[in-house]
């Protein structure tokens, strides 16, 4: 009985690490987009790209994290985790898709490591908090 519910509570935090991961993937498109156009109207320079596109890899992946982490009671920190390293693995599938390339890098490993540590501190945020 007991390993039944630790299956079932496994697939509703693998249902929620998903849901916040494409969260985080709308929130990342929606973030290029004000940024692109923000370059468009000229309201910021083009030598900001690298900043602004860190800044928007740990904001979508706390985003995503602060979502998945809303229905957890216990360990948010490690549900944050998972679904910061999601997000970046499925943003780099769909950028990759996107520009036709799929290189894997040094470049990948620090943006999996962005991932991992902007959802564990959202969801250790939101333990600490407690709501």
């Amino acid at each position: 009985m007991q390993n039944m519910r630790n299956g079932a509570k496994a697939s509703r935090m693998g249902m929620e690490v998903i849901k916040g991961g494409m969260l985080g993937a709308l929130v990342s498109v929606m973030l290029i987009f004000l940024y692109a156009l923000a370059l468009w109207k000229e309201l910021l320079p083009a030598e900001s790209i690298r900043l602004v596109n860190a800044l928007i890899k740990v904001l979508s992946a706390a985003a995503a994290a602060l979502f998945a982490v809303r229905r957890c009671a216990r360990r948010r920190w490690l549900t944050g985790a998972l679904t910061g390293l999601f997000y970046t693995l499925l943003a780099f599938m769909v950028f990759s898709v996107l520009s036709d390339t799929f290189v894997v890098s040094e470049a990948l490993l620090s943006d999996l490591l962005i991932g991992l540590l902007s959802g564990m501190t959202a969801g250790a945020v939101r333990q600490l908090i407690g709501k």
